[in-house]
């Protein structure tokens, strides 16, 4: 028996025959990740994207006809696609991997939350994948090796750009930049160190760099590719053999 609810990428956008719509998942996608840049995922519904294209929210659904369509249309289009070939040197094919991935969270706050889970993999997503194996294939690694090396830096850097989104809120909603709350914080920590009781606090205070987001990213991301290089030393040294053709 037929799903009567095929997931979005199995269902034509329009028909074979009769009128061109007047809308299309793309155009819709635009505007939902306006909203979601600027407002938040919360902001992204029907009736909202409806009022922005000027029509009702009952005309949207015959293009989404529910959230989880909406979600996987977004996703997809906020990922979008760039390409990167290998260049035989994976250490820095990975850096760019993940400065790459790094820069498209950033323009999408959002992104990584509504990411988390299970999200349908939509034609930019499966490119995206097919992209990124590729920088590590040839090498002699299992295919398991190769997801685990891909997602390590996926979720790293995840994870980072999560935190640096999180200042980012936290300094709008105070209205402290970083350097305003070190300062608010300043007599606290001073009677925390006067109790010796945290030594690594004291160092991280008198002797710390705190240099920016991009220096600590670089910083950790460097980290990240020497741990996976003495995992896999074969991602050191030139490919053994070439990789499958990618279409």
């Amino acid at each position: 028996m037929s799903d009567p609810n095929p997931i979005i990428w199995l269902r034509r956008e329009r028909g074979a025959r009769g009128p061109a719509p007047t809308y299309s998942r793309e155009r819709i996608a635009e505007v939902a990740i306006a909203l979601a840049d600027g407002e938040g995922i919360e902001a992204v519904t029907m009736r909202r994207i409806a009022k922005e294209l000027g029509t009702g929210a009952m005309t949207l659904y015959r293009y989404l006809p529910n959230k989880e369509d909406l979600y996987a249309v977004v996703i997809d289009q906020a990922l979008g696609f760039e390409a990167q070939e290998p260049t035989g040197d994976a250490r820095a094919d990975l850096a760019t991997f993940a400065r790459r991935y790094r820069e498209t969270l950033r323009r999408h706050p959002w992104l990584a939350h509504a990411m988390a889970g299970r999200p349908i993999m939509g034609p930019n997503m499966l490119r995206a994948n097919e992209r990124d194996l590729a920088l590590v294939d040839g090498r002699g690694l299992s295919i398991d090796d190769m997801v685990h090396v891909v997602n390590l830096i996926r979720h790293w850097v995840t994870g980072a750009s999560q935190a640096e989104t999180a200042e980012r809120e936290a300094a709008l909603r105070s209205g402290e930049d970083r350097t305003a709350w070190q300062e608010r914080m300043g007599p606290y920590m001073t009677e925390l160190l006067a109790t010796g009781r945290f030594p690594y606090l004291e160092r991280l205070v008198h002797e710390a760099r705190h240099g920016g987001h991009d220096e600590q990213f670089e910083a950790s991301l460097a980290i990240l590719l020497d741990g996976v290089g003495a995992r896999f030393p074969a991602l050191s040294g030139p490919p053994v053999n070439e990789p499958p053709e990618r279409s």
